[in-house]
């Protein structure tokens, strides 16, 4: 029986530069960034994918733990009167300390080495890791359904680097990647983003594609 997702990346955040001018609190910078919002175009952009055709009769949605991701979510289960099954290993990658000044290319590295990751940081590994478990898990409660997993651009390239390859990837945040030899994404990740997945009763997918919407480019 096949299942049906899609891994949806939030709507458009605020830059904790652009919005905070003083942050007098002894909270780390994971949990800052787990409280940043959506920009009003953000909330405009969740709202217009909320009533995409595609994204229409959703059975199940999931969501991370973190502010922007269920901010995006909120108009499709209004929209459709789900509730949200809220799961921390859906979150973004945890960067740990600064390194521009050893790697200025970490952002290729981490896409070209499935290890690499500073003190306090999570590799590409680590958070396909536990992305595949919380995915496999939904799938395996849900199988048959249309699912909607709202989560993170590490969370959601990472994961899908299971089954597609890094074709090409540059320090202008510009991937490619492929799956079966045909090439599904080649552009810098927008917000929101949308991934659509067909996964077969025994947890293979049969197609993994991006979907683009005209009234969100």
């Amino acid at each position: 029986m096949d299942t049906t997702i899609y891994l949806i990346r939030h709507s458009v955040r605020y830059d904790v530069k652009n919005i905070i001018d003083e942050y007098n609190t002894t909270e780390d910078k994971h949990l800052k960034n787990q409280k940043l919002v959506l920009t009003p175009l953000g909330e405009k952009r969740a709202e217009i994918l909320s009533n995409e055709e595609e994204l229409q009769n959703i059975d199940v949605a999931y969501a991370s733990h973190y502010v922007r991701t269920l901010q995006t979510a909120k108009y499709l289960l209004e929209k459709q009167n789900l509730k949200i099954n809220i799961d921390e290993r859906f979150g973004e990658r945890e960067s740990g300390k600064p390194n521009d000044d050893v790697y200025p290319n970490w952002y290729e590295l981490q896409y070209k080495d499935e290890n690499f990751k500073t003190e306090g940081g999570e590799s590409q590994l680590d958070v396909r890791n536990r992305v595949s478990q919380a995915f496999f898990e939904a799938v395996e409660k849900n199988r048959g359904k249309r699912i909607a997993i709202f989560a993170h651009d590490y969370a959601i390239s990472f994961f899908l680097l299971k089954w597609c390859k890094v074709v090409e990837v540059n320090a202008n945040r510009k991937l490619t990647l492929s799956f079966n030899d045909k090439i599904i994404f080649d552009k810098v990740m927008q917000m929101p983003e949308v991934f659509k997945l067909i996964i077969d009763g025994n947890n293979n997918p049969k197609s993994i594609e991006l979907i683009e919407f005209d009234d969100l480019k």
